[in-house]
């Protein structure tokens, strides 16, 4: 069997410069974009996606264009939201969101000194926070490392509890013990340790015997002169000793430790919530360029572009009404794509409310129709979240989940001696799980409507097939359709010539 070769994402565009049909380019990144292999290049593979599927037809399907100085912006988008999202007969009863928002001001008008001054404040908020989380995160790094010190401090203490150890892994564990109190605890005493009394006073047996002999009272029969066993007696005293009291001091530190670890991740996730919304309120009030020539920074005038998508779900019933009650593996959306641009002369108003803009001037309208199943829509979704708030929560929110996952191994981890448990053994009949157990019985329900059109004969795949085409005709049609519908209504309401 040949190893699966995963693709790295200049190989896939690569493959797709290769292959010059639209229909294979769809389903090869289809394919890679719900395969569990690409999750690292999933959030680019969706932008390959998406940019392949909006891009198909860059001409818009219908076109509004004109000049009014005297009516506002808010008025158009607020018309087209509602009639998009509001239900018949006053609108078309699709799910409406708001994909992006993007906006530039000249430099010398007084909108863009009062948004500048706006995102300055937000940002200033949102780097203290952001300091004080890093400060938090190299705390809990910290606290994590010297958690994992414990751990292996204390599986020698473990071991030596644990009844089903081996008695070679014990008599390790007991010699790792002796060696850390030799050279952390008896070392400080100088001339008197151990290692300095078998080096420089000919103690040479002492250290060997401390090694092998763990009881006091198994010393006196040991093949040692006086001298050696009263000073082994005294080390082994105490060893024994601070064996058992610092057992219960790393168990505390650790457990101290770990509850502090606890209410460090609350703190950081506290801190991160009060910083998210300054971080994402200076994202919303950043000005794009778009490299056009409408601004004049001499000029007091601005530019929008506000881009809509409304779905609604396409059923099977809709081909036929013997197919009311299939349930198929992929589902169809009809996708309505409005984009406004506006060319907006900012003037001040000023109320009780405070001082706000009042926005004039050319308005730009274009309706695009898309017929989409999920997997391309989640794509396209996918791809319409802003890079910046990406950014947001891979900074806020990535650094937490993976010290979160740490914490949670800390607080679910127990580190206390085993004990020994009896095994009970169960039949082998109760412990076999039936893989296939529940799967015919789920394909007999699944297709419970038009059986004799969902069969297992050979020309059942045909079938299907023949069922997604007529699908995902059907869903294009429809967005075609609510486009224009958007497009020709919102004509007739305005007073234009319309078909």
């Amino acid at each position: 069997m040949e190893e699966k070769v995963v693709l790295t994402l200049s190989e896939i565009e690569k493959r797709l410069t290769d292959i010059s049909d639209y229909d294979k380019k769809k389903e090869f990144l289809k394919g890679i974009y719900t395969d569990k292999d690409y999750a690292d290049n999933k959030r680019d593979i969706a932008n390959l996606l998406s940019s392949l599927i909006l891009n198909k037809d860059k001409k818009p399907k219908y076109h509004i264009a004109y000049d009014s100085l005297s009516e506002g912006i808010e008025p158009i988008y607020f018309w087209i939201l509602d009639f998009m999202r509001d239900s018949g007969p006053s609108g078309l009863g699709m799910d409406v969101r708001k994909v992006s928002e993007d906006m530039e001001a000249s430099v010398s008008s007084g909108y863009f000194g009062e948004i500048g001054q706006r995102t300055t404040l937000m940002q200033q908020k949102a780097m203290e926070y952001l300091g004080l989380i890093n400060n938090i995160i190299k705390s809990l790094l910290n606290l994590i490392y010297d958690l994992k010190e414990f751990e292996i401090r204390l599986d020698p203490y473990n071991k030596l509890k644990d009844k089903s150890a081996s008695p070679e892994d014990r008599d390790a564990a007991k010699r790792s013990l002796k060696g850390i109190w030799m050279d952390q605890v008896d070392a400080r005493k100088g001339r008197g340790s151990i290692n300095l009394l078998a080096q420089d006073l000919n103690f040479v047996t002492i250290r060997d015997a401390f090694f092998h002999v763990d009881k006091i009272e198994s010393i006196d029969r040991l093949d040692l002169n006086e001298r050696v066993k009263t000073l082994l007696k005294r080390k082994l005293f105490e060893y024994n000793k601070w064996e058992e009291v610092s057992e219960q001091e790393i168990r505390t530190r650790y457990n101290v430790e770990r509850k502090y670890l606890k209410s460090q991740k609350g703190t950081l996730k506290l801190y991160a919530s009060w910083a998210k919304p300054y971080l994402k309120a200076a994202n919303k009030l950043k000005m794009k360029e778009f490299d056009k020539a409408n601004i004049v920074n001499a000029f007091s005038n601005m530019e929008f572009e506000i881009k809509l998508h409304g779905k609604r779900e396409i059923k099977p019933g809709s081909i036929h009404e013997s197919f009311k009650e299939v349930d198929l593996e992929r589902k169809y959306f009809s996708v309505v794509e409005v984009t406004m641009h506006f060319r907006s002369v900012p003037s001040v108003m000023s109320g009780q409310g405070g001082r706000h803009y009042i926005h004039g001037g050319r308005t730009d309208l274009s309706f695009r129709a898309y017929g989409l199943d999920d997997i391309e829509l989640s794509a396209v979704e996918s791809a319409d979240f802003d890079e910046d708030l990406r950014m947001i929560e891979d900074y806020v929110g990535g650094s937490l989940d993976e010290i979160s996952n740490e914490i949670a191994k800390y607080s679910s981890l127990d580190l206390s001696p085993k004990k020994e448990e009896k095994v009970v053994k169960k039949s082998s009949s109760s412990n076999m799980v039936n893989p296939f157990a529940g799967i015919f019985t789920s394909f007999n329900n699944l297709f419970s409507g038009p059986k004799d059109f969902f069969d297992f004969s050979s020309s059942h795949s045909k079938k299907l097939d023949f069922l997604y085409t007529e699908l995902a005709s059907k869903c294009q049609k429809d967005a075609e359709d609510k486009a224009y519908l958007v497009y020709n209504v919102y004509k007739k309401t305005h007073g234009m010539a319309n078909i």
